[in-house]
């Protein structure tokens, strides 16, 4: 897969599965602008892409605010022309019983998940319909499909995530733009290994992540259109 002449924004990239996204995107030519909340982490992943002489932008950016994501899409604009891909990956996690559970945990987490999707989708289309091109990827959860107790908070935010996916699908369709969505099971990341009580080998590995965004945003995935895909590791 080349990506040579294309630009990615991938969101949640400084650490664990949108890091090594980022990191495929830019080995395969791809310009890559990395988005988080933390600055040091993407300055650590934005020179591993320059040392291995890729392209690459850090964008400290809190993407359920909507005047940080038009900077950063603006950022993209003037530093590479263009966002070809989104890839819709940043998430937060606070579990617990639903009738534990606070209002401000629910809302800190459909806050990022479920704004900041809608946030960046709606910033990066303007320029996708004028081109007449863009690929979408929204990294949703197994937990949509597979409950596990005190994710409610959750698995509701990816949930939507799946509405939302099929519903833009239709409203860009004329436009040459795909929208689709990965049902991600148990990761080998730090996050999940803190909840997760399986061997890192079993788990599905963030290369795997990584190999099936850039399907999906390739020439060769641009059949899929509305399709939600599930991955899993060894565990089931």
């Amino acid at each position: 897969m080349d990506f040579k002449g294309m630009s990615a924004l991938v969101t949640g990239a400084g650490r664990g599965v949108g890091a090594k996204i980022a990191r495929e995107f830019a080995l395969r030519g791809a310009r890559v602008g990395l988005v988080s909340r933390t600055m040091g982490e993407l300055i650590k992943v934005r020179d591993e892409i320059l040392h291995l002489g890729g392209e690459a932008i850090a964008l400290c950016c809190d993407i359920a605010e909507e005047d940080q994501v038009e900077l950063a899409v603006a950022s993209m604009h003037e530093k590479f022309g263009r966002v070809d891909v989104l890839v819709n990956n940043a998430a937060v996690f606070r579990g617990g019983l639903v009738e534990e559970l606070s209002l401000e945990d629910w809302r800190f987490v459909t806050r990022v998940i479920l704004d900041g999707t809608f946030l960046c989708t709606k910033h990066v289309l303007p320029g996708m319909k004028e081109r007449g091109f863009g690929r979408i990827v929204n990294i949703s959860s197994a937990a949509v499909t597979h409950p596990f107790v005190t994710y409610s908070a959750y698995a509701a935010a990816k949930a939507g995530l799946l509405g939302f996916s099929r519903t833009l699908m239709e409203e860009v369709r004329p436009y040459g733009i795909t929208v689709n969505t990965i049902l991600l099971g148990l990761t080998n990341t730090d996050e999940v290994k803190k909840r997760a009580n399986i061997p890192p080998e079993k788990m599905l590995q963030p290369v795997d992540v990584a190999n099936t965004v850039l399907f999906l945003a390739s020439d060769a995935g641009c059949g899929y259109k509305g399709a939600t895909l599930e991955l899993f590791g060894d565990y089931q």
